[in-house]
């Protein structure tokens, strides 16, 4: 190894020269230093990370445990309101100890349905529950008919002497139900009931008070982490006033909370939230669980910084050794790199003429169905901004007594030429329909002269090359200059026109030279279909344009003498009766109405203005029935529906929603957070946890029910989710029971 040299030159100071292994030694030293800095800044980093995630899954789990509780409170509530559904039991509320004999057998018939419905309770987190009779002073439940003093003095050694007490908090009972601190009356620690008015239907209150005793020790479990003493919970009703409380006093609360939610206060991290009827729910969670939780990360954080110094010092050693070898692999590596990154942008092209082809073609076809689909197909071809488009419908053919170049792949040979010769400054798209018929969309800067002239001069061009070359002529129907982008279906079935009346003296053929047929009118089958499409999809824009396209092509080219122009009011009438009858019947009398007037409108003489307000009108119908803008909601409700069906992908929404394939699932992915095949796997497994709670369920043929065709990959999939197969679900849920 080469270690600093001395020279010392005559005439001049002594100066120290770094050899070249010494200058690197210094710069691998210097970069060890950065990334162990780099190390460590990460380190603390994540520990304060590991911080705020760890309150942040605290108050997260906080709400699920919320949600949990919410959930008891409303079974509670609806285990109570169902009683009101029992004749006989509405029926003993009103009785009084008048008739021993009615209130006895009514008293009977309701502990037994008491008993029946007591089943409900099993899984919430109550020990008893008994109805109050204000009428008779009596108390029923599941177990007992029997006065209310008397339970009181009999029961579970309840204080005498709080009798009137009790009594009073059940006769100011409201129906918005609260939890009382029982301890006082039963002298049992930690004793809460649950008590609520029954009425929640009706405005006069019914003379039942129900109250519930809650099991704490399970809401304490609930809420509080297991071993650690210190932690307290608190809940607070909407008027403040505590409706649980673990060792807590409202005055421990600390007076600001984050918005987050969070506050410190004496060693303490204190989390609040909030549910749907207004109650707060605040924990106090020690710091020292933090701590505890962090504590192998934190030992983790130190034995990576402690390694990273030692393999640091390893790797620095090493290469000063070997200076120049780590620059030999690290060439290879790179290009290796450069190759497989070759490779991927090789695999992204093969795949960009497939879309680039889809959305040429329903560009052109007119069914873009909304303005976020067509900016989103423009932004992807490259098309953004102010242009002027022209639409090329071509043919190739052969040449009389020619015969085709052997081993010459003429489709390739075809568009070789047709990039190179109109290829300009924007790229042009195309895509073959049949043998040897292209459709080209070419674009030109809205503010170039003459850019139909240079279009004919690059198309001529072509056609000369390829008949000079290959005996092969090439003709092009011309569509009128479209600035619009959205009208570019016009312009695609003016060049389809255009290609009929091209011959050997007319090469290339804009749209605008064909003299037009006085003796037929215009209105091919293409455009009824287009027609039907914007109306159903209600789009208004295309509407008039597509009226202003059928007016102009028969009344200001063609002149059509007046029994042509009944025909073709006839025709345009046809097909408003046929979308006539896919507007679904209106719910309202308004909108049945209305639709009779459009009847009465279709059946009347047609004339252009009647007929275009006519399809303007439907156009209106559609849109009180379909949201175009954002037809997400409508296929999460379909995907709801119909996600046991085993042919349900992509492609199937696609065509049902009229929507690309492409932009579907990137539209998908926007609006839900999810791609298509995750929520589809969800829904199907949830449904497979919720039909394993059913003892009848057979695993055999539960993955072909739910639209899969494979039972290991259905398996894979529920283990993902779950963590566990459906077999062990199921025999964990037969545990439970």
């Amino acid at each position: 190894m080469s270690v600093p040299t001395l020279q010392v030159q005559k005439g001049e100071k002594n100066r120290f020269r770094l050899t070249p292994p010494v200058l690197i030694a210094l710069s691998y030293a210097i970069f060890l230093l950065v990334c162990l800095a780099l190390v460590l800044f990460i380190c603390i980093g994540n520990s304060n990370n590991g911080r705020e995630a760890f309150w942040h899954q605290q108050a997260t789990q906080l709400e699920a445990d919320i949600a949990t509780m919410s959930s008891y409170k409303k079974a509670i509530e609806n285990y109570a309101d169902q009683m009101l559904t029992d004749s006989t039991f509405v029926r003993l509320a009103h009785l009084d100890t008048s008739d021993m004999n009615k209130l006895v057998d009514a008293a009977h018939q309701v502990m037994k349905n008491m008993t029946t419905r007591s089943f409900s309770l099993l899984h919430l987190p109550v020990k008893d529950c008994n109805f109050y009779l204000e009428t008779s002073g009596y108390i029923v439940s599941s177990t007992h008919f029997v006065e209310m003093e008397r339970f009181y003095r009999a029961n579970r050694g309840y204080d005498i002497s709080r009798y009137d007490e009790w009594l009073d908090v059940l006769t100011n009972a409201t129906a918005e139900g609260r939890c009382v601190n029982a301890s006082a009356f039963t002298r049992l620690p930690y004793s809460t009931f649950f008590i609520t008015r029954l009425n929640p239907y009706i405005a006069t209150p019914q003379p039942v008070v129900v109250w519930f005793e809650l099991d704490v020790s399970a809401i304490r479990r609930l809420f509080l982490p297991e071993n650690v003493s210190e932690a307290r919970a608190l809940i607070l009703d909407d008027h403040g006033e505590i409706q649980l409380s673990s060792t807590f006093s409202a005055m421990d609360i600390p007076s600001h909370f984050s918005s987050d939610g969070m506050a410190d206060l004496d060693g303490m991290r204190y989390i609040q939230r909030s549910d749907q009827t207004g109650w707060r729910y605040i924990l106090a969670l020690p710091h020292s669980m933090c701590e505890e939780a962090l504590g192998s990360l934190n030992l983790l954080a130190g034995l990576i910084f402690a390694l990273s110094l030692l393999v640091g010092a390893v790797v620095v050693f090493l290469l000063i050794r070997g200076a120049l070898r780590p620059f030999r692999q690290l060439s290879r590596q790179l290009s290796q790199a450069q190759d497989d990154n070759a490779d991927l942008m090789r695999q992204i092209d093969a795949q960009r003429p497939a879309l680039e082809n889809s959305y040429l073609r329903t560009l052109l076809s007119g069914h873009v169905s909304t303005q976020e689909e067509f900016s989103y197909m423009m932004r992807y071809l490259g098309l953004e901004g102010e242009h002027r488009y022209f639409v090329l419908f071509c043919i190739a053919h052969h040449q009389q007594e020619t015969i085709p170049e052997a081993g010459v792949d003429e489709h390739d040979l075809i568009v070789e030429h047709i990039e190179e010769y109109l290829t300009d400054r924007y790229p042009i798209y195309h895509y073959i329909t049949l043998d040897s018929r292209f459709v080209i969309l070419t674009t030109y800067d809205a503010d170039q002269p003459e850019p139909l002239m240079d279009l004919q001069h690059r198309v001529l061009d072509l056609h000369n090359d390829l008949a000079a070359n290959h005996a092969l002529w090439f003709y092009a129907g011309v569509g009128g200059s479209c600035t619009q982008p959205q009208q570019l279906w016009e312009s695609y079935e003016q060049a389809r026109t255009a290609v009929r009346y091209t011959a050997k003296q007319h090469i290339f053929l804009p749209y605008e030279f064909i003299r037009k047929d006085t003796d037929n009118w215009y209105y091919p089958i293409e455009i009824s279909a287009k027609l039907q499409h914007f109306i159903t999809t209600c789009n208004r824009q295309q509407v008039t344009e597509m009226f202003a396209l059928i007016y102009r092509e028969n009344i200001q080219e063609r002149s059509l003498t007046v029994p042509l122009l009944n025909l073709l009011l006839s025709d345009l009438r046809n097909t408003l009766f046929k979308t006539r009858f896919q507007i679904p019947t209106p719910q309202t009398g308004e909108g049945r109405a209305a639709l009779a007037q459009l009847d009465e409108r279709l059946h009347a003489a047609p004339d252009f203005p009647q007929l275009e307000a006519n399809a303007l009108a439907m156009c209106d119908f559609f849109l009180r029935t379909v949201e175009p803008s954002d037809p997400i909601p409508e296929i999460e409700l379909y995907l709801q529906e119909n996600f046991t069906d085993p042919s349900l992908c992509l492609s199937k929404l696609s065509e049902r929603f009229t929507i690309s394939e492409s932009y579907l699932s990137h539209l998908f992915k926007n609006r839900t957070g999810q791609n298509f095949s995750v929520y589809l796997e969800k829904l199907r497994v949830n449904e497979a946890a919720r039909r394993l709670k059913d003892k009848d369920c057979n695993l055999s043929a539960l993955y072909s029910d739910l639209g899969y065709t494979n039972p290991t990959t259905f398996r894979r999939a529920f283990k993902k989710h779950f963590s566990l197969t459906p077999s062990e679900m199921r025999q964990q849920l037969q545990g439970q029971l």
